[in-house]
């Protein structure tokens, strides 16, 4: 079964080590995304905004059970964690993704998984599988094939699978006006948990839960223990993250394919390998704008700076244009100083990209000029812009990665813009790619450097990145506004 991506909850966790840790994983390569984890305890005490309205359960606390675990209030852990697997599901929904895999970041390999011939005994209208997790009550459980049972009431929600059926279920449960701990929460939707009033207000969807009868990921606080580090938030890191830990797997995340133990040397050209830490490239002259002239002539396309627009420009789907806009050495050195910089995963809600923004690299003014002096006039003609707003431009703008072996590709969606442009940074560094628009079944990848493509962001040019197969994309973006478009 394929498994459209993987989101691995995170709080304290280095992110090479969560990389090397997929790579122990013993399943075929897919996209991956590491979700900075709530912290419900920063969130309750109101140092950080809430993600969600949400409410915890008034009922939860039973004073005259005799189970301990029941008659206490939901805490601060168990709210940030439930918030946490929730921004996963609602972030994979809104994508499309029919199969995805939830990991906490205390997840270790067992370097086993099901086969695929095992993924075929789920019924179709499965909603949730464990990869592993702890049966309060295995005797009473049924199988539901040779290889899965109907799971009952089970802890340990560190390893699970959803379908978009179960997808769609947790979302549209009353659970952010009921917030109680994930582990119940899931029981409670299948109604096998203990308590008759967490069963009466989560059951009715249809939620059908299982789990293979072999854990296949293990966890660092172990499956006995019935704790998560990601839940509690009882230590800084998890206590098995040594130093010697951190700094041979910051040696070896870069040389990864896949999530496999045994990996082909990875593609790395020399451009990237420049890019990737050596001090070849220089980045000073990228970060000088004083002498404007100097610079354009530098790192600006001539005929673009000539207003050849007619004799640079094609149009490869309605109302997309595609230009060149820089020179071979901005392209280089802005790669380089992107590198030098830690990327950032969780900036977009809903289609998140390993990212960073401009301003974080310390080109944001000179960015803005760029658009500005050079694509605002290109973009004014071909579009035959008129009115004051388009005088001055803002932007947000910000360079991708998308290596092949971890964030590959980026869902269909609108940009949070007027206009968009997209400049390709390293065509013939990589293969696959490229800016799909399926309204007009056309697929943009430039392959000379520094190429532009601009495009309407919102309305209708809805948009995605095609996978990325072999190598690391390199792209900036920026999203464009008139003065006065908020």
């Amino acid at each position: 079964m394929t498994i459209d991506k993987i989101y691995v909850i995170n709080l304290n966790t280095e992110q090479d080590i969560i990389w090397q840790k997929l790579r122990d994983l013993n399943i075929r390569p897919t996209q991956a995304f590491i979700l900075k984890a709530h912290n419900g305890w920063e969130i309750e005490s109101k140092a950080t905004p809430k993600p969600y309205e949400y409410t915890p359960a008034t009922w939860w606390k039973d004073n005259m059970s005799s189970n301990s675990f029941y008659n206490r209030e939901v805490t601060a852990g168990e709210i940030g964690c439930m918030l946490s697997h929730y921004e996963c599901i609602k972030q994979a929904f809104s994508s499309g993704l029919d199969r995805i895999l939830i990991l906490e970041e205390d997840f270790i390999s067992t370097n086993t998984w099901p086969t695929d011939e095992m993924f075929t005994e789920l019924d179709d209208d499965w909603s949730m599988v464990y990869l592993a997790r702890n049966p309060l009550d295995s005797a009473s459980e049924t199988d539901a094939s040779k290889n899965i049972v109907n799971a009952g009431y089970s802890y340990n929600c560190h390893a699970y699978m959803l379908s978009r059926k179960g997808m769609e279920e947790v979302l549209t449960s009353p659970i952010l006006q009921n917030l109680i701990p994930t582990d119940e929460f899931y029981s409670a939707m299948n109604g096998t948990h203990d308590r008759k009033d967490a069963v009466n207000v989560f059951r009715g969807s249809g939620f059908k839960q299982y789990s293979f009868k072999q854990n296949y990921v293990s966890q660092d606080s172990s499956i006995e223990g019935g704790t998560s580090s990601t839940e509690f938030n009882l230590n800084p890191k998890p206590k098995w993250l040594s130093d010697d830990i951190v700094k041979e797997a910051a040696a070896e995340v870069k040389n990864i394919k896949s999530f496999k133990q045994k990996t082909e040397p990875t593609y790395t050209s020399v451009l990237t390998k420049k890019k990737l830490g050596s001090t070849n490239v220089d980045t000073s002259s990228i970060l000088d704008a004083r002498n404007w002239e100097e610079y354009s002539n530098k790192y600006i396309n001539p005929l673009l700076m000539n207003g050849q627009y007619d004799l640079i420009t094609d149009e490869p789907a309605p109302h997309v244009y595609v230009f060149p806009l820089f020179t071979a050495a901005f392209c280089e050195q802005l790669i380089a100083l992107g590198e030098k910089f830690d990327w950032k995963t969780d900036r977009h809600e809903f289609f998140p990209t390993t990212d960073n923004l401009l301003e974080v690299l310390g080109m944001k003014d000179i960015y803005n000029k760029v658009i500005n002096d050079y694509v605002r006039p290109y973009a004014i003609d071909r579009y035959k812009l008129d009115g004051k707003d388009w005088d001055h431009l803002r932007d947000e703008s910000f360079i991708i990665k998308y290596p092949h072996d971890r964030q590959a590709h980026l869902g269909v969606h609108h940009d949070h813009s007027n206009i968009t442009t997209l400049v390709n940074l390293n065509p013939g560094e990589f293969e696959g790619g490229g800016t799909y628009f399926p309204k007009y079944k056309c697929n943009v990848n430039p392959k000379q450097i520094g190429v532009a493509t601009l495009h309407p962001g919102n309305i209708t040019h809805k948009h995605g990145a095609r996978a990325v197969t072999k190598g690391t994309r390199y792209v900036v973006v920026s999203f464009i506004k008139g003065a006065s478009h908020k």
